[in-house]
């Protein structure tokens, strides 16, 4: 089973799982505008999940070594593959649910959220080892790092937004604890990294 999850196959479930997801509830609500309130939070959901997985792989493989954290390690860059096809077609749905309803959103939130789109869209474009030897490992890495943190605070400003909005509901507060969880196990990482270095 767990070979039939790495590398390329991953996407297989992904998809399978999102467009099924999809699918069904077009089909429930008996059209495309009528699915839109019920596949825009999950879609963001299961992009975060993959996300919050990518983000930490390297952090959880030096903090605590086994299995688990391997198999994230191997198959990191195509998580984040995953990750940039299911916020993908979040962003699909959100654009949809701005042009086919009343729903509307300012233009400095458009262009937060569509810099971390573009950010995504360069993280996926890049995302093999030409891209790496053509950019250079230094400004790969460095693309990115900034653009996963600028991710990280687009989530954590997203959902911090939703509970001032709507109340501090237990449902929607396991995205900000992960965040801050995330951070939390890179700066560590980072830390003993330093002091491993040191001695």
């Amino acid at each position: 089973m767990t070979r039939l999850l790495e590398g390329k196959r991953l996407f297989i479930p992904v998809a399978l799982i999102l467009f099924g997801f999809v699918y069904s509830q077009i089909t429930a609500a008996g059209s495309y505008v009528g699915a839109l309130p019920f596949v825009m939070s999950p879609t963001a959901d299961m992009a975060f999940v993959l996300f919050f997985f990518a983000f930490t792989a390297s952090s959880l493989a030096r903090l605590a070594p086994g299995p688990g954290p391997k198999f994230l390690m191997r198959n990191r860059r195509y998580i984040g593959l995953s990750f940039a096809l299911v916020h993908g077609v979040h962003g699909v749905l959100v654009l949809s649910n701005l042009a086919l309803t009343p729903e509307s959103r300012g233009i400095p939130e458009l262009m937060v959220g569509g810099l971390a789109y573009l950010f995504l869209s360069l993280m996926a474009l890049t995302s093999n080892n030409a891209s790496v030897r053509k950019l250079g490992a230094k400004r790969w890495k460095r693309l990115h790092k900034v653009g996963s943190y600028y991710i990280w605070l687009i989530f954590l400003a997203t959902s911090l937004g939703r509970l001032v909005k709507d109340g501090p509901e237990p449902a929607r507060l396991w995205i900000p604890i992960l965040c801050l969880i995330a951070l939390s196990l890179r700066i560590i990482a980072h830390r003993r990294g330093k002091k491993r270095k040191a001695t």
